[in-house]
């Protein structure tokens, strides 16, 4: 299933200032980019590309309708904050697990009780990425997901997703 790729390459809103996230006012596009920017630094998190800061700051291109636009919006509204607060529980518990796995006198069933909370908590963020992509693959229409394309192959992180990527199949799916 080539789609599979975008099915995974999804959404996660997460803005790093926390003021302009309880904000009533919409994220422009400068605010979109710093997201984006400070969003990465916590990619490796989990599984899910962090997509939704590019969809938002080319909502013109995707050609967003107003209701999708608040539909974005609102996710972010209700899941920033707990995103945003998994993703750093992650890098500090793999951070702790790494010190832990150097300590000799560490037995290996802390480091199973370890690993397994991490996946826990991997499991919870992904279980939140999913509720996204979801939004994104059922009112994305066949127009948006070509201009996605589009603007993913602008992004070389992103870019090698597309051979994987066949929009006309997640469009089949809405």
């Amino acid at each position: 299933m080539k789609h599979s790729a975008i099915l995974f390459v999804l959404l996660l809103i997460s803005s790093a200032v926390m003021a302009k996230h309880d904000s009533d006012h919409p994220l422009t596009p400068d605010d979109w980019k710093e997201v984006m920017e400070k969003v990465l630094l916590l990619e490796n998190t989990g599984l899910l590309p962090t997509l939704l800061p590019v969809i938002m700051k080319n909502q013109d291109t995707l050609q967003l309708t107003d209701e999708q636009i608040s539909a974005f919006r609102d996710w972010r509204k209700h899941n920033y904050t707990n995103v945003v607060n998994i993703m750093n529980e992650i890098v500090e518990r793999k951070f702790q697990f790494r010190i832990e796995a150097l300590t000799p006198d560490t037995p290996d069933s802390r480091l199973y009780t370890m690993q397994s909370e991490i996946h826990e908590l991997q499991r919870e963020l992904l279980k939140i990425k999913l509720s996204c992509r979801n939004l994104v693959m059922t009112t994305f229409t066949d127009e948006q997901w070509s201009n996605f394309a589009f603007v993913v192959s602008d992004n070389p992180k992103l870019a090698s997703l597309l051979s994987h990527v066949n929009y006309k199949t997640a469009t089949n799916m809405q």
